[in-house]
């Protein structure tokens, strides 16, 4: 199942993904850390609001390079039929990885619960894996490309079918602004599974924005 940003049977388009994400720590010693991201997507050549997200989340650090997560989530979805509204439970484990090419690796393994009581009774589980590589240019710009694909686990009376559900692939420039902030601006790729076996997908041209903010 989509989130609602589909046009219509095959069509593709051109969206622009505007986000924020705040991530730190929660306690003095740095065990315990705070999650946040909040997103707004425009459809239709990026005319009209099309998805929005708020996103929080708490995680315990096990190590320098690993942390587990749970949060929540609540999705807006506003489609040519209505809004839907969507919530979602999450649980993820965010690592680092080994060096490549020059540049730092990152993932992300990424479980949700999905709840849409207004449309049927089902929990839709999901699974999100996300890898990011980025490579320092100098002191203040970097290049980045991450991938992140999802697989549905179960089929849903509202629409979640399983098996591959979508992929998204990000290239573009990081930049620094100051010590906590920096900023990424580039071309996202979605592809998008249709469902019922169909042998058609959707592949939409996204201009994304993401603000970070890191303590």
């Amino acid at each position: 199942m989509t989130t609602g940003i589909v046009k219509s049977h095959a069509d593709s388009d051109f969206q622009s993904w505007n986000a924020l994400a705040l991530a730190g720590d929660a306690d003095d010693d740095g065990k315990w850390q705070f999650w946040f991201d909040g997103h707004l997507r425009f459809k239709d050549d990026a005319s009209r609001l099309g998805v929005s997200i708020i996103r929080p989340g708490v995680g315990y650090k096990l190590s320098r390079d690993t942390t587990l997560w749970f949060g929540v989530a609540r999705v807006t979805i506003n489609s040519d039929n209505g809004s839907i509204e969507e919530d979602r439970v999450w649980q993820q484990a965010t690592y680092s990885l080994n060096q490549f090419m020059g540049g730092t690796v990152s993932g992300r393994s990424r479980l949700e619960q999905r709840f849409r009581n207004d449309e049927g009774d089902d929990t839709g589980y999901r699974f999100r894996q996300f890898i990011r590589w980025s490579k320092p240019l100098n002191e203040q710009w970097s290049m980045v490309i991450w991938d992140e694909v999802f697989f549905g686990l179960n089929d849903t009376d509202w629409g979640q079918n399983s098996g591959f559900d979508q992929n998204r692939l990000y290239v573009g420039p990081a930049y620094r602004l100051s010590k906590n902030w920096r900023v990424e601006m580039g071309y996202l790729n979605n592809h998008i599974a249709l469902p019922g076996n169909n042998p058609d997908a959707i592949t939409n041209h996204n201009l994304a924005l993401t603000f970070f903010g890191s303590w």
